[in-house]
């Protein structure tokens, strides 16, 4: 049932008045009755409207100062993750979910992060329209700090907003970092039948895509912007990280996936499952993929498959993913000749088409050490093992190039003939997670990044070092 406007409302009390006027007490009575009725009505339905949100206030040391490629900043706090909503019923059998995000990024610029209607009238059908959390893998629907146990991301989901993963020249990057909303629709099954054999959710979904890093837009007609700029001088890849926030396409093609889940137990609940303290038993398992073309042109493409699980008992834990991704992508072509530590682009600028298998996996413990502490609610111990691999071409690292009158500070090109080459990053986690209260949580974390075989040692690089971080969260979510 849609709402009256002002004026639907004003022509209501009119007829009102009219019908007062002609006809007998008792039809007045009961004009001010139905009046009555819908205004109950309307104050039922905007009390099922749930607002929600979330913030983390974060201090986190960081070392080394100067690991090789950048300065560190040790002692740093920080806000992030701070998102809020609402949801309810639009009608009956129409939810409807509004949703905002303050990037630390964007100093505090809003941005949309969620606004869809669901249909759910037909028992075990979801139907969602607009922009959602894609369902791809367990991580990626686990995006606010209250449904995660650590201070940082798997390697697999790092966030751009926080030190959840460290860049290197050739490093491998995430496949798609947590949080991932897109514009399209989703159908979701949800199967009666309980049976290790029939899944508790089978979901597919069409939306627009990843876009790419660079953000060249394809805006809708305008005679101030009818041309259409073609790629940058360093380069296309794709935007991982999701800071181009559209609100349309900037391409031709759509990303189609899917997912599939099993469960036993008490991981049949609705998906997703935060990584709640809570004694649960059961088991899951989900398949998911999806894949596209991200580019203006149409003419670079990615696909990514994951495998996520989790096994619970007693409020101990043991879960994980892995995926592997395969993307193209544009480099500038850099003069065979030149030497690494001075490299030239060719002249005019010119770009190789690439491509770069990236995959890996974690695997995630956790425990009760304190079921129920004198003080709070519960404490409990995670840890986390990370691998993640690139296998692509070895590209050289160039610092501060001019573009005519744009100085690039840093980019990679590609010198024809440099072989492919796999590199690593390892990733171990100790951390605390204690619950206070349901709407607040302590959280500690101790991150130690393996970068020996992050990168290609060169002549621009001051070395290659590990890094290591100690961090502490402050989370409140309602």
């Amino acid at each position: 049932m849609s709402h009256p406007t002002s004026s639907t409302r004003a022509c209501q009390i009119f007829a009102c008045a009219l019908l007062a006027l002609a006809a007998p007490r008792p039809a007045r009575g009961q004009a001010a009755a139905a009046d009555g009725a819908s205004l109950a009505k309307l104050v039922e339905r905007f009390s099922k409207v749930r607002l929600y949100g979330s913030m983390a206030l974060n201090w986190r040391n960081v070392g080394p100062k100067e690991p090789g490629y950048e300065t560190q900043i040790q002692n740093e706090v920080y806000l992030a993750d701070m998102y809020f909503g609402a949801e309810g019923p639009v009608a009956e059998g129409l939810p409807f979910r509004l949703e905002w995000n303050v990037p630390s990024s964007n100093q505090g610029t809003l941005r949309l992060h969620q606004v869809y209607f669901e249909y759910n009238r037909v028992r075990r059908i979801r139907l969602q329209f607009g922009k959602f959390l894609v369902p791809f893998g367990r991580y990626n629907e686990l995006y606010r700090p209250d449904q995660f146990l650590a201070v940082t991301r798997p390697l697999l989901y790092a966030s751009p907003d926080s030190i959840d993963l460290v860049v290197r020249p050739n490093s491998p990057r995430p496949p798609v970092s947590a949080g991932y909303t897109d514009i399209g629709a989703r159908f979701s099954w949800y199967p009666v039948r309980q049976h290790p054999l029939v899944p508790v959710e089978l979901t597919a979904f069409v939306v627009n895509g990843l876009s790419e890093s660079t953000n060249r837009s394809r805006t809708f007609p305008n005679p101030s912007n009818l041309g259409i700029p073609g790629p940058p001088t360093n380069g296309v890849t794709p935007d991982f990280g999701h800071q181009n926030n559209n609100l349309a396409d900037n391409n031709n093609s759509k990303t189609a996936g899917a997912r599939i889940v099993f469960a036993l137990g008490d991981l049949r609940l609705p998906f997703p499952i935060p990584e709640r303290a809570a004694d649960l038993n059961g088991v899951m398992l989900g398949l998911s993929g999806m894949g596209g073309h991200y580019d203006l042109e149409g003419r670079l493409t990615y696909q990514m498959y994951g495998l996520d699980w989790s096994l619970e008992y007693g409020g101990i834990s043991l879960s994980g993913e892995a995926m592997y991704s395969n993307n193209q992508f544009l480099n500038p072509l850099v003069v065979s000749t030149s030497s690494p530590s001075s490299a030239e682009l060719v002249s005019p600028v010119a770009q190789a088409r690439l491509r770069e298998p990236i995959y890996g996996y974690f695997i995630q413990s956790a425990f009760p050490i304190l079921r129920k502490p004198p003080y709070g609610e519960r404490l409990t111990g995670v840890l986390v093992f990370n691998q993640m691999y690139r296998r692509g071409p070895l590209l050289d690292f160039m610092l501060d190039y001019k573009d005519g009158s744009t100085i690039i500070p840093s980019m990679t090109g590609f010198r024809e003939g440099t072989p492919f080459v796999t590199r690593e990053i390892f990733k171990y986690t100790a951390a605390l997670h204690y619950k206070l209260s349901p709407h607040f949580a302590l959280k500690f974390d101790y991150s130690y990044w393996v970068m020996g075989k992050s990168t290609v040692r060169s002549q621009t690089s001051l070395g290659v070092n590990d890094i290591y971080q100690g961090a502490f969260s402050m989370v409140m979510g309602f």
